[in-house]
């Protein structure tokens, strides 16, 4: 769970960075193929990168010595129990309720991802249903489905659907041209890229307004390439205007009209980038480099601070572990408060015996009073430097869970 948690993180940290990138930099430039490529890659490489580290980077780009190992484990040994007082019985378990606040994080997000997901479904199976009551025909030598309403104009892959009776020939010409350039370019595979990223991150608002720029930017390349056919602009912008009328057929299809259609206008009309600005693409390189190296140095982290269950050597209390017994019953001191109260029970600590043998986070896990809770972790806390334990042949924090009934 934790390892899921990290890769997720991990991933929107990497989206959010690019997407910044994008709107500060690339997203008024005129190519809109290197925008299309940039988009792409970027999304690919954040959910990638998180599985690469590059070891000549830990030692370079670290905050402790390369030398330095802490390792941790847990130990819990029953015959470490301690009476807390030789008259007291262990008490009957206290009724609580306890609740897991992961858990109900992620019973919320996984109901997000199945509403979403179901949404995609019926989306898909929308399109299946409008092409099944269209009619299949041939024009100029191109397989174009007829809607029976007046639908705006769209295509999903190679599927291209218009409603014939609402256009004139001039204007099918136009859309022909403007839904071949999708269907030649697979633009609905960045669609469904990112629809499918919707459902899965919904709760990240940047993975909602990517797609956003990816679907306005697909209409960029889609009215360049009627553009390049020689088709009029001032014809063609007006053409887009009547059609904003139109219904849109559903949310994961290339709809020859979106609506954000001023931006669309702006940019036909807008002089076209010089070659030169091309280089601002470069920047996405020494960012990726940099999500690299912390991936690295994190992974290293991680590594360093690993939890075992085992190690080649435990940490030894001074005299071994009768010494030990002995000093904790013979420094236990039942409080006052407790036995006026009739306070008992069992209270789980744990604590950690450091690289230099020293007593250190000391928890208790599970208590009982509060009286009874600080004389376990003042009894903890009063106990002398252990001898270090070691694993791997490298000296190793080790975490011990004792049970004071």
């Amino acid at each position: 769970m934790e390892a899921l948690s990290a890769y997720i993180i991990k991933v929107n940290i990497a989206l959010i960075f690019f997407y910044l990138l994008y709107v500060i930099f690339l997203k008024k430039d005129t190519f809109f193929a290197f925008r299309r490529y940039f988009i792409l890659a970027a999304t690919v490489f954040s959910f990638v990168y998180p599985f690469i580290t590059v070891s000549a980077w830990e030692n370079i780009i670290s905050f402790e010595k390369p030398q330095k190992y802490t390792t941790q484990v847990t130990v819990e040994d029953p015959a470490f129990a301690v009476v807390l007082a030789d008259e007291v019985q262990t008490a009957e378990p206290v009724n609580t309720i306890n609740i897991n606040w992961w858990q109900v994080l992620l019973l919320l997000l996984s109901a997000g991802v199945v509403f979403f997901l179901a949404r995609f479904t019926w989306q898909l199976v929308s399109i299946l249903q409008i092409k099944h009551k269209s009619i299949r025909k041939n024009i100029d030598g191109m397989e174009v489905f007829d809607l029976y309403d007046e639908i705006t104009p769209f295509s999903f892959f190679r599927w291209i659907f218009i409603h014939l009776d609402s256009h004139s020939d001039t204007e099918i010409k136009q859309i022909l041209l403007h839904e071949q350039t999708h269907a030649r370019q697979w633009h609905s595979v960045d669609i469904i890229l990112m629809e499918l990223l919707c459902v899965f991150l919904w709760w990240n608002p940047i993975i909602w307004l990517m797609k956003r720029e990816t679907a306005i930017n697909l209409e960029h390349l889609a009215d360049n390439g009627v553009l390049r056919k020689g088709v009029n602009s001032r014809d063609y912008q007006y053409y887009l205007l009547r059609l904003t009328y139109h219904q849109n057929a559903t949310r994961i299809v290339n709809n020859f009209n979106v609506s954000l259609l001023k931006q669309r206008i702006t940019m036909m009309n807008k002089t076209k980038s010089p070659a030169r600005k091309l280089v601002k693409y470069l920047i996405a390189l020494p960012l990726a480099l940099l999500l690299m190296a912390g991936n690295s140095v994190y992974a290293q982290n991680q590594r360093e601070s690993e939890i075992f269950t085992e190690v080649e050597k435990y940490p030894e209390f001074p005299g071994g572990n009768q010494a030990f017994m002995k000093y904790l019953v013979e420094s236990i001191k039942y409080p006052v408060k407790a036995q006026e109260n009739n306070e008992q029970g069992r209270v789980i600590t744990n604590f950690v015996v450091e690289k230099d043998g020293s007593i250190s986070n000391i928890k208790v896990i599970r208590g009982v009073t509060a009286a009874l809770d600080a004389e376990a972790v003042r009894l903890l806390n009063s106990m002398p430097n252990w001898q270090s334990g070691e694993h791997q042949g490298k000296p190793a924090r080790v975490r011990f869970t004792l049970p004071i009934v």
